[in-house]
């Protein structure tokens, strides 16, 4: 019985100074180890066959390596140069991986030193695939048009050929944006203001109108029944906010669970338009 207990007792301390061995020999080997930014990655098309039918699965599984690559590139200060690689090796798997194009907008733009102009360039083409892809998500429309608008545009020279036709492309992305709901309440007052430098009223018109009863900040919807009235008149802007109003208040009483843009279609249109008709 003694010999037995003798054993266990060696037996255990032998697996003690086992797992401290074990640590000491992690803690060497983490210690030992040096930043690289290096991709490990094969090129796309070798991705597909090597996924063997599981394509989205790999592309889950090169999502997680991308996040931790980017957090050790904020972590090193580096330069962040396989963002597109990791990209474009989980749109090839996965081109419906929505939540990839966001990520490479951001990541690609906003890296620890700052990014080149190639950079935000190459943001802005994949959060354009990201447009064309899922043209109802308000939320990539809005990112493609801030990036262009206020990453791109300030980095261009005032005479670049560009210069006008990108403009043109982010005013078209947040209005799209704003229609879908996505980006702030200002957003309306800005696309407003961009149309009216383009000397597009028409637009500005139509764009305040569609966008009243969306939006939810009182501040927004006064500067908007201000800029109704420039562009038209008094009696115009005053019965707009008053069908607006109306329209409101019947949806309250109708559907209150019914979002406005939802209730629109399914409320009397003759009722509807019945102010702005004899405000006319």
């Amino acid at each position: 019985m003694g010999a037995r207990v003798i054993a266990v007792v060696l037996l255990l301390a032998a697996l003690a100074g086992m797992w401290s061995l074990r640590g000491r020999a992690m803690e060497d080997y983490l210690s030992a180890q040096t930043y690289e930014d290096i991709y490990y990655l094969p090129p796309p098309a070798w991705l597909e066959v090597m996924s063997l039918g599981h394509r989205r699965a790999l592309a889950d599984l090169i999502w997680l390596r991308a996040l931790i690559y980017f957090g050790d590139e904020f972590e090193n200060r580096g330069a962040v140069r396989h963002v597109f690689k990791y990209g474009d090796a989980m749109l090839t798997l996965d081109p419906d991986f929505r939540r990839v194009y966001r990520w490479v907008g951001v990541a690609g733009v906003y890296t620890p030193e700052g990014s080149p102009l190639e950079f935000i360039e190459r943001a802005i083409d994949v959060l354009r695939a990201g447009v064309a892809r899922f043209p109802e998500d308000g939320e990539l429309a809005w990112d493609a048009g801030a990036t262009i608008t206020y990453d791109l545009l300030p980095h261009l020279p005032r005479d670049h050929p560009d210069r006008e036709r990108l403009r043109l492309e982010g005013n078209e992305h947040m209005m799209a944006a704003a229609r879908l709901g996505a980006g702030p309440d200002w957003l309306v007052i800005t696309n407003a203001t961009s149309l009216r430098k383009l000397g597009q009223k028409e637009r500005e018109l139509r764009h305040l109108e569609e966008m009243y009863s969306l939006v939810h900040d009182p501040d927004v919807k006064k500067e908007i029944e201000i800029r109704l009235s420039q562009l038209r008149d008094e009696a115009y802007a005053e019965a707009f906010r008053r069908v607006n109003e109306e329209f409101e208040q019947r949806r309250l009483e109708e559907y209150p669970y019914m979002p406005p843009t939802l209730y629109f279609f399914v409320a009397d249109p003759v009722q509807s338009a019945s102010g702005l008709e004899d405000a006319g």
